[in-house]
C-alpha cells in the first residue's frame, strides 16, 4: 500500500501550519553581501536570512563592524528594516552612515535600557511584531552587539554566569521562532581568557554555550596584523581581520580568508581577494613565508605577471576568469 503524504501533510498543516513534503520544500533563501568578496565566497554567498549567525572574536576583531555593514548592505538590495541592540554603545551615527546605513530604517536601543538579556529579547521580538503587524513581507536584519556584555542580574543584584547562559539560552529559544525566510539574526559573541588555566584552551565565552547550538553559522574572527603607512612614519592606518567559518549547515566548514579594513574607508570589496586567490594557487606570492604572515602584498599570474593584491580591482578587469562567483577549487 502506498502511502500518500501529500494528503497526510495537508492534514497536519490545518494544526501546525508548516508541514509539507521534503520534496516540494525549496530553499527560497536571499543572502545579503558581508561587503567583501572573499568572506562572500568562504561563507557560500554571503548571510543568508531565515537563519541565526554568530560573531565569535576577542575585542577589536570586527564584530561589531560587520553586523552594521550587513544591516547597511540589506537595506541598499533589499529595504530592510534593522533592530539592533546596542549593549556595547558601539553604534555611531556617523560611522554607521559612512558604512552606508540609512538611519531612518534603523531601530536601535541603548545600554541604559536593556540592562538584562530578557529585556534585549523583549525588545527584539516586540520590534519583530510590530514590523510583522504592519507589513508581513518586509525584511528584518537584527542585531544583538553582544550577547556577552550585560551585566549583574538585577533580579539578584550581582554576576552570575549561570543564570546569565540560562536567560541566553531561554531567549534565543523564542526568538528563533520568529525567524523566518526575511528575517536574520546576528548575534556578536566575545572570547575572553580564563583565569589561572595552564592546560587546554584558556579562551571561553562570557555567555555560555547556547550560540553554539543555537546558531546555523558561525564565524571566528582575529585581528590578526596591524596594517601602517610607512609614508606616514608607519602610522597604523587598520587592520589585517582573519576570517573563519567555524559552522555551517550551507557548506564545508573551516574555510578562511583574510580581509584588510581601514580605519578611515572601511573594508574595500577586492581586499583579500588576491591572497585568496593565492592560497587557492590561481596566483603565486612572491616570497610565500612573507606572504603568509602578511609583510608581503606581491603575486605573480602564471608565474609572469606581476601582481599587487590591493590593486587587485584593476587586475580583475582584464583576466575576468579569476572573478569567481562560488568558492574557487584548489588549482593543482
Amino acid at each position: 500500500m502506498t502511502v500518500d503524504l501529500n494528503k497526510i501533510t495537508k492534514k497536519l498543516k490545518e494544526k501546525f501550519g508548516s508541514a509539507s513534503v521534503v520534496t516540494n520544500i525549496e530553499d527560497p533563501y536571499d543572502f545579503v553581501s558581508t561587503g567583501n568578496l572573499a568572506f562572500d565566497l568562504i561563507s557560500d554567498g554571503g548571510i543568508p536570512f531565515g537563519y541565526g549567525i554568530e560573531f565569535l572574536g576577542l575585542s577589536q576583531s570586527g564584530k561589531s563592524l560587520f553586523i552594521q555593514q550587513i544591516i547597511a548592505n540589506a537595506q541598499k538590495k533589499y529595504d530592510a528594516i534593522g533592530i539592533l541592540a546596542d549593549r556595547e554603545n558601539a553604534y555611531f551615527k556617523g560611522r554607521g552612515e559612512q558604512l552606508g546605513i540609512n538611519s531612518d530604517k534603523l531601530i536601535i536601543v541603548k545600554p541604559a535600557d536593556i540592562p538584562t538579556i530578557p529585556y534585549a529579547f523583549e525588545f527584539i521580538i516586540d520590534s519583530v511584531k510590530s514590523i510583522r503587524a504592519q507589513d508581513k513581507d518586509s525584511y528584518i536584519v537584527i542585531g544583538i552587539d553582544s550577547i556577552s556584555s550585560f551585566g549583574k542580574d538585577v533580579a539578584i543584584h550581582k554576576a552570575d554566569p549561570g543564570r546569565k547562559a540560562k536567560a541566553v539560552h531561554e531567549g534565543l529559544r523564542e526568538v528563533l521562532t520568529l525567524i523566518d525566510n526575511r528575517v536574520i539574526l546576528l548575534v556578536c559573541n566575545q572570547v575572553t581568557y580564563k583565569i589561572g588555566v595552564l592546560f587546554g584552551d584558556p579562551k571561553t565565552t562570557t555567555a555560555g554555550e547556547s550560540m553554539k547550538y543555537y546558531s546555523t553559522v558561525r564565524f571566528s574572527l582575529k585581528d590578526e596584523r596591524r596594517i601602517t603607512d610607512e609614508k606616514r612614519g608607519n602610522e597604523v592606518i587598520g587592520s589585517w581581520l582573519g576570517v573563519e567559518v567555524i559552522k555551517t549547515r550551507l557548506g564545508p566548514c573551516y574555510r578562511a580568508c583574510h580581509i584588510p579594513f581601514s580605519y578611515k574607508a572601511g573594508i574595500p570589496y577586492y581586499g583579500g581577494y588576491a591572497r585568496l586567490l593565492g592560497d587557492r594557487n590561481y596566483l603565486t606570492p612572491k616570497n610565500k613565508q612573507e606572504f603568509k604572515t602578511m609583510k608581503s602584498h606581491s603575486l605573480t599570474y602564471k608565474d609572469k605577471e606581476k601582481v599587487n593584491e590591493f590593486e587587485i580591482e584593476s587586475f580583475l578587469k582584464d583576466h575576468p576568469e579569476l572573478l569567481f562567483d562560488t568558492y574557487p577549487e584548489y588549482l593543482m
